[in-house]
C-alpha cells in the first residue's frame, strides 16, 4: 500500500516574503477563469506602462510573532509571462500578477481565489482472467480502468493524478468483511498458487487518487472468486481421451476428433498462467498430432486409384512404411483396423518367381554376347548393327523387370561395354565420309592415314565388329599412290644414269625434257612422306633439273657461236673470244651436264681461223707442231691422267721456249691451258682419294668415300675422266665394314612384323629392331621406309608391357583390374601378350561371368519372409537359414542380392520384439509390467503381429 496516500496532507511550507508594491492604485487588468487547468491572462496595463516583465504570487497569511496574522505574496515558480495556466497546487489559494516595467515601476492585478477541487471517482473495473465468473491460481488480475473527476469543473488530466492501489480478500464466514493482503499494492495482483489453500477464495481492491493535495477513494470493486473449477474440468475432460497409454478412448474417429477440437478450444481460451494448470495437456496435443496423421493417410489410401502404374508401387510402399511407423496408441485410432485392412489390401508382392525366370534368361543372353577363342574375346553377332539390335532387345527387357530385379541382371558391364564399342566403331565408320575416289590420291592417301590411325586403336572386339568392305576401302586408299609411285620411278629411271644422261636431247626434244622433269619433281613434292620415300632416284632428278638449266646456257652460248660466225665481217678476235668462253664454260660441265648439250660436236669442229701477220718467225714450224700436239687436248679421253700430265707439261715447257712472234702461231693455247687447269683439278681430288685410303676406320673411311663422291659428281667432265681409274679403285678397295647396318635387310624385316593386325614376331624382336634403327645415322634413317611400321609396333610394345606389369601384380589379388586393362589392349597389342597368359584371363574373364543361381535363389528366399506386409510364421528359423547361406556368399554374389536390406530388416524386427519380450514379467510389479507395457505399445502393427506370433503366451 502507498501508505502516503492514506495520511493527511502535510503544511504548506511557509512562503518567501517580498516587498509590497509601493503604487498599488495603478492596476493591471486579468481574464480568464478561476479554476484549475484554465489560463488567466493579462488584459490590461496602465497608461504610458511599458512592461518588460512579470511574476505571478500566491497572496498567503502568515502569522505575527505576537498572532497576528499578515499578508505575504510568495512567487509561483516558473510563472514569467502574461499568461498563467492554473496549477494544481493552487486550488483554493488567492493568485495575483505583477508587471515591471522599463524604468522599473511594478503595476499589480487585482486577487483572485482559485475554485478549490472537488474530486470524484468510479468503481474499478478488473480484467485478465480467464471466465466473467473466476480467476484461476496463477492468473494476474489487473486494474482495468478507474475515472478520477472534479465536481467543480476543472479539467484534469491523467498526468496530474497520482493512484495508489490495495488488494483485499474476505476473511472469515461475515458478510462484506475483508482485510488487507499484505504486499498487494499494485495495479496488477497475481494469484498465488496456492491462494486456494491459503483461504484467499474471493478478493477485491480500492483505488485512491490525489490531485495535488486533494485525495479521493474508490468503492471497492466487484468481488473476484479463485477456482480451478474451468482447468480442473478440462484436465479431467483430456484424461477421459485415454483408456490407456496405449488406447484411446475411442469409438468413432470422426465424433472423437471433434471432440479433441473442442477440448482444444476451450485450451485456447485460457490465460497462460491458466494453461498452466493444465498438466496434461501433451495428451491433447498427442491426440490432435495422432488424428491428423491417420486422416491425411486415409487420404492418402483413397487417392490410390488416380497414380499411374508407373508410380503405384513406390506410392503404395509409402503408405505401408508410413503405416508401420505408427505405434499402438496411434493404431487404436485405427477403428477396427480398417485403415489397416485397406493398405493390407493394396499389398501386391511382384510375381517373384516369373521375374527371376526371366533374370536367369537374360543373364544367359548377355553372357552369350560373347565368345572366346585362343584366350580372346569376340562378339557373336558379326557386326554392328547386329549386335545394336540384340543389345536393344535385352535393355528393353530389363527395363520391364520391377526395380528390385533390375538390379539382379548380372554382367550389365558386357551390356555397356557393348555399347561403347559399337559408338566406337560407329565413329570409326564416320570418319569415312572423308575420303572419296574423286579426291587425288594424295588426299585419299593422307585421309587413309587418318583412318588408319583410328584403326589401330580398336580393340580386338571393336574390329571384329567393323564391315569388311570398310578394311577394303581402306586399303585402297592407302595405295592410291602405290601406281603413280611405280610410274614415277619408271619415268625418273629413263632420265638418270651414271656417267650420261640417256635422254639423248635435241633442240626439237629439249623442252619436252625439262616439262617432264619439271613434272616429275612435281608429282614427288604433292606424295605423301611414305610414298615419297619410295621413290627411287629422286636426288639425281633434281640434279637433272639443275643441270638442264646449266648446260641450256652453254647450249645457247654455242648456238649464239655458231651465228656469229656466220656472220660476215665479224673480227677474228671478237669470234675467237667467243669460242674460247664457250668452251671454257662447256669444259666445266660435269660429264653428265655435258651430255646433255646436243649441240657440243658441231661446236667442237667449227674452231675460229686465226691469221697471222707480220714477220715470220724463225721458229714457226715448232710452233705450228706444237699447236698440232695441243690441238690433241682438245680430247682428253684419249689420255690417261698420267699421260696427259706428261704431255701437258712437255707443252708448257716447249711454249716457253718460242719466241714471242712464233707464240702467235699457236692459236689454241687455250687448249693448254684448260688441260693445265684439268691437272690441277685432279690432283686436289687424288689428295681427297689419299686422305680416304689412308683411313683405316670402315665407318670412318665410309664417311670420307662419301665425301670423295660428292666431290667427284661435281668435277667437270674431262677431270672425271681423268680421276675415274683412282675413284674406281677407292670404291674397289673400300674397307668392309662388318658392323654397318643392312638398310634393306633392316626394310625388309619390318614389312615382315604384322600382318592381318597382329605382329608376328616378340617383344624382343621389335626391341631388337628398334635398337637398330636407333644405331643409324640421321641419313641412314631416312632410308627406312618402314619406319612407321616400327614406330607403331615400339608403342604397342610399351603399352603390352605396361599391361604385363599389372597382370603380375593385380591378378590373383584383383581379376577384374587386369581383365578391364587386357579389354582396351587393340588386336596388334593383344598379339603382343604370351598365349597362356592371354588363356588364364579368358578362363577368369568367363568364370566372372557365370550366373550366380544361388544368390538369385536367396533372392526368392528373402521375399518369402513378407506376405502381404505381415511376417511369415517361423520367421527366426528362416531368417537364420538365409543368414547362414549369404555370409557363404563371395563379396561379388553378395552384390547381386539387392533386397539384402529387407534380411537385415527382419533380423533387427526380430531383435526389437525379442527385446520387448525380455521386459514382460509374469509376477512383475506395477512399475514392470508398465516398463512392458510401453514399450509394447511403440511395436509397429507388423511387429505387433510377429510378437503375438512368437510369444502368445504374453498377456497384455
Amino acid at each position: 500500500m502507498n501508505k502516503k496516500l492514506f495520511l493527511t496532507a502535510a503544511a504548506i511550507p511557509v512562503a518567501l516574503i517580498v516587498p509590497t508594491v509601493a503604487s498599488a492604485a495603478e492596476t493591471v487588468t486579468v481574464t480568464g477563469q478561476n479554476i484549475v487547468n484554465e489560463t488567466l491572462t493579462v488584459h490590461q496595463l496602465p497608461n504610458n506602462a511599458i512592461v518588460n516583465a512579470y511574476q505571478w504570487y500566491y497572496l498567503e497569511k502568515v502569522a505575527s510573532e505576537d498572532g497576528s496574522k499578515t499578508s505575504t505574496n510568495k512567487p509561483i515558480a516558473g510563472a514569467t509571462s502574461a499568461s498563467l495556466k492554473v496549477p494544481v497546487e493552487a486550488a483554493g489559494k488567492t493568485i495575483f500578477v505583477e508587471a515591471t516595467t522599463t524604468d522599473g515601476k511594478k503595476y499589480q492585478s487585482e486577487p483572485r481565489t482559485i475554485n478549490q477541487l472537488d474530486l470524484a471517482i468510479t468503481t474499478p473495473t478488473l480484467e485478465g482472467f480467464s471466465t466473467s465468473d473466476f480467476v484461476a491460481p496463477g492468473e494476474t488480475v489487473k486494474v482495468a480502468g478507474v475515472t478520477v473527476t472534479d465536481k467543480a469543473g476543472a479539467k484534469l488530466t491523467s498526468g496530474q493524478i497520482t493512484y495508489s492501489y490495495q488488494w483485499f480478500y474476505q476473511l472469515g464466514e461475515g458478510e462484506n468483511s475483508f482485510t488487507i493482503i499484505e504486499g498487494a499494492s499494485g495495479s496488477t495482483y497475481t494469484i498465488p498458487k496456492d491462494a486456494i489453500e491459503k483461504g484467499i477464495k474471493d478478493i477485491i481492491v480500492k483505488v485512491k487518487a490525489q490531485v495535488g493535495t486533494s485525495f479521493v477513494e474508490s468503492p471497492r470493486s466487484e468481488v473476484i472468486s479463485i477456482s480451478k473449477e474451468p482447468t480442473d474440468t478440462l484436465a479431467n475432460d483430456i484424461k477421459n481421451l485415454l483408456v490407456n497409454d496405449n488406447k484411446y478412448n475411442v469409438s468413432d474417429i470422426k465424433s472423437f476428433e471433434e471432440k479433441i477440437k473442442a477440448l482444444e478450444s476451450k485450451y485456447q481460451a485460457l490465460s497462460e498462467p491458466a494453461k498452466g494448470n493444465v498438466s496434461n495437456y501433451a495428451v491433447l496435443k498427442r491426440a490432435l498430432a495422432d488424428v491428423d496423421l491417420i486422416n491425411k493417410l486415409n487420404e492418402k489410401v483413397d487417392k490410390v486409384g488416380g497414380i499411374s502404374d508407373k508410380d503405384l508401387p513406390a506410392y503404395i510402399k509409402e503408405i505401408e512404411a508410413a503405416y508401420d511407423k505408427f505405434d499402438l496408441l496411434q493404431r487404436s485410432l485405427d477403428v477396427n483396423d480398417a485403415l489397416y485392412t485397406s493398405i493390407k489390401n493394396l499389398l501386391n508382392e511382384p510375381n517373384d518367381l516369373e521375374e527371376i525366370k526371366e533374370v536367369r534368361r537374360l543373364n544367359l543372353a548377355i553372357v552369350n554376347l560373347l565368345s572366346y577363342s585362343n584366350g580372346i574375346s569376340q562378339y557373336v553377332p558379326s557386326d554392328k548393327d547386329s549386335l545394336q539390335g540384340v543389345v536393344n532387345t535385352i535393355e528393353a527387357d530389363i527395363a520391364k523387370l520391377s526395380q528390385n530385379y533390375r538390379g539382379a541382371v548380372q554382367n550389365q558391364t558386357i551390356l555397356n561395354e557393348a555399347k561403347a564399342d559399337i559408338k566406337k566403331v560407329e565413329q570409326f565408320i564416320k570418319s569415312f565420309d572423308k575420303l572419296s575416289s574423286n579426291n587425288t590420291p594424295n588426299k585419299q592417301v593422307t585421309v587413309a592415314k587418318s583412318i588408319r590411325s583410328t584403326y589401330e586403336k580398336l580393340t580386338y572386339k571393336q574390329l571384329k565388329l567393323v564391315p569388311d568392305k570398310y578394311g577394303q576401302l581402306l586399303t585402297a586408299a592407302e595405295s592410291a599412290e602405290e601406281s603413280q609411285i611405280a610410274t614415277l620411278n619408271n619415268d625418273i629411271d629413263s632420265y638418270i644414269g651414271d656417267d650420261i644422261y640417256p635422254i639423248n636431247p635435241s633442240a626439237s626434244s629439249w623442252q619436252s625434257h625439262v616439262n617432264n622433269v619439271a613434272r616429275m619433281v612435281k608429282e614427288y613434292k604433292s606424295l605423301t612422306k611414305a610414298s615419297a620415300a619410295q621413290i627411287e632416284g629422286y636426288d639425281s632428278l633434281v640434279t637433272l633439273q639443275k643441270d638442264l638449266k646449266t648446260a641450256e646456257k652453254v647450249i645457247k652460248d654455242m648456238d649464239a657461236y655458231q651465228k656469229l660466225s656466220g656472220v660476215t665481217g665479224v673480227t677474228e678476235s671478237k669470234l675467237n673470244s667467243s669460242y674460247t668462253n664457250t668452251l671454257k664454260a662447256y669444259n666445266k660441265l660435269t660429264s653428265l651436264q655435258q651430255s646433255l648439250v646436243y649441240n657440243a660436236q658441231e661446236f667442237l669442229l667449227n674452231t675460229p681461223k686465226v691469221s697471222v701477220d707480220g714477220k715470220v718467225p724463225a721458229d714457226k714450224a715448232a710452233a705450228e707442231a706444237l699447236k698440232a700436239d695441243i690441238a690433241k687436248f682438245a680430247d682428253v679421253t684419249k689420255f690417261t691422267f698420267n699421260q696427259l700430265e706428261k704431255a701437258v707439261d712437255t707443252a708448257a715447257q716447249s711454249y716457253k721456249k718460242l719466241s714471242s712472234g712464233a707464240r702467235k702461231y699457236v692459236t689454241n693455247n687455250y687448249l693448254l691451258t684448260a688441260a693445265q687447269k684439268d691437272i690441277t683439278g685432279v690432283k686436289s681430288f687424288y689428295k681427297k682419294i689419299q686422305t680416304a685410303k689412308e683411313e683405316t676406320d670402315a665407318a670412318k673411311q665410309a664417311k670420307k668415300i662419301e665425301s670423295v663422291q660428292k666431290a667427284y659428281a661435281k668435277l667437270p667432265a674431262n677431270q672425271q675422266h681423268l680421276a675415274k681409274e683412282q675413284y674406281e679403285a677407292l670404291l674397289k678397295n673400300q674397307i668392309i665394314d662388318e658392323n654397318a647396318p643392312n638398310i634393306k635387310q633392316l626394310n625388309d624385316e619390318l614389312a615382315t612384323i604384322v600382318s592381318n593386325d597382329q605382329y608376328l614376331v616378340s617383344i624382343d624382336k621389335i626391341n631388337t629392331l628398334s635398337k637398330q634403327y636407333s644405331s643409324l645415322s640421321s641419313s641412314d634413317k631416312k632410308l627406312i621406309t618402314n619406319y612407321d611400321i616400327l614406330k607403331a609396333a615400339i608403342a604397342d610394345v610399351k603399352k603390352a608391357e605396361s599391361f604385363m606389369k599389372t597382370y603380375e601384380k593385380s591378378f590373383n589379388s584383383n581379376p577384374s583390374t587386369v581383365i578391364k586393362a587386357f579389354e582396351k589392349l587393340t588386336s596388334k597389342q593383344v598379339s603382343l601378350i604370351p598365349s597362356d597368359t592371354q588363356k588364364w584371363i579368358s578362363e577368369k574373364q568367363q568364370g566372372q561371368q557365370q550366373t550366380n543361381e544361388q544368390a538369385l535363389t536367396l533372392i526368392e528366399s528373402i521375399n518369402s519372409l513378407l506376405v502381404n506386409g505381415e511376417y511369415i510364421a517361423g520367421l527366426e528359423d528362416k531368417v537364420k537359414d538365409i543368414r547362414t547361406k549369404y555370409d557363404a556368399l563371395s563379396a561379388q554374389d553378395k552384390k547381386i542380392v539387392k533386397n539384402y536390406s529387407k534380411l537385415t530388416q527382419a533380423e533387427s524386427d526380430l531383435k526389437k520384439v525379442a527385446d520387448v519380450h525380455a521386459l514382460y514379467k509374469v509376477d512383475g510389479d506395477e512399475a514392470a509390467q508398465k516398463a512392458w507395457q510401453s514399450a509394447y505399445g511403440k511395436l509397429s502393427k507388423k511387429l505387433e503381429l510377429l510378437y503375438k506370433n512368437m510369444y502368445p503366451q504374453d498377456s497384455k
